[in-house]
């Protein structure tokens, strides 16, 4: 997991944040990335598309939507039009914190991938670990005092907050699917971590299947079924996401590259990178200068 992420280079950032009160409502419409909202006091209703019923959440309580699905959270039951922040309406306050989640990394995603349309975390429930209690605590504590660098602080937080959530999700979930369902299968995760430790090494099936302490059949088939796709498969996708990387930091050459994800020549690595990823390697490099 720590590989992935640090390759994809995950960022959040603290968009939002207020105490509203009456009939507000934070809209998500035109919204195109991760977000995830913090309640701190009070109360709010959660609306999303296709439930005839909002969800209530309380203090403490956070929801994610990993895929950028239309969601609107307000103070009343009832869907309101649009966004409106409200600090002056009748009732209580509700405190607010909303987080955007991206990667600055394009191309493959696994982790995203592998998440359902909304996550939802309830200070209640006995399965939430202490730390993600901990967390949101902080951010909420962090929020109200209002101290100089709060912004900073809290970014930081909300990505510790957006890995955390994860951990809850691959705990508490009754069914995982792609990359998060092959960290939770502690054989091929052996095999996964080996792969991602040296991706330039001349990795088989077999000499993964033996990281895993599976057959080399067994390994294959169940690998596939968790992943969706082959060893090898897996592998060479991986091996592009790490070299669009590099390419487009222009630090190595093309053939540095290449040797350093266990090509034996440019040219073999130019076709492979061509047959996963639809261009060339120059056309990435000439994106990267030009900004795109």
């Amino acid at each position: 997991m720590s590989d992935v992420l640090r390759s994809l280079r995950l960022r959040a950032r603290i968009f939002l944040h207020g105490k509203y009160s009456g009939p507000w409502a934070l809209d998500s419409t035109g919204v195109t990335r991760t977000t995830f909202h913090l309640i701190g006091r009070g109360q709010a209703w959660v609306h999303r598309e296709g439930e005839r019923e909002p969800m209530i959440v309380r203090g403490g309580d956070l929801v994610m939507f990993p895929h950028a699905a239309w969601h609107q959270v307000s103070g009343t039951p009832q869907r309101q039009p649009g966004m409106r922040l409200e600090t002056t309406g009748d009732g209580p306050f509700t405190t607010v914190l909303c987080a955007m989640v991206e990667f600055e990394a394009g191309g493959l995603n696994p982790v995203m991938q592998a998440l359902p349309a909304a996550i939802v975390v309830r200070s209640e429930d006995q399965g939430t670990s202490a730390e993600l209690h901990a967390l949101a605590r902080l951010m909420l504590a962090e929020y109200e005092a209002g101290a100089a660098g709060r912004q900073g602080v809290l970014d930081r937080l909300a990505e510790v907050m957006f890995v955390l959530v994860l951990r809850h999700h691959m705990q508490q979930a009754r069914e995982l699917k792609g990359f998060l369902a092959a960290l939770k299968d502690e054989r091929v995760a052996r095999a996964l971590t080996t792969l991602h430790r040296a991706p330039g090494e001349d990795w088989r099936v077999d000499t993964l299947a033996r990281a895993a302490g599976m057959s080399r059949t067994v390994f294959a088939e169940r690998f596939a079924a968790l992943l969706g796709q082959t060893p090898m498969q897996y592998l060479a996708t991986w091996r592009m996401h790490l070299a669009e990387e590099m390419l487009s930091d222009r630090r190595s050459s093309v053939a540095q590259i290449a040797d350093k994800l266990g090509y034996q020549t440019e040219a073999a690595f130019r076709r492979a990178f061509r047959r996963v990823r639809g261009v060339g390697p120059g056309d990435v490099r000439r994106r990267a200068r030009n900004g795109a």
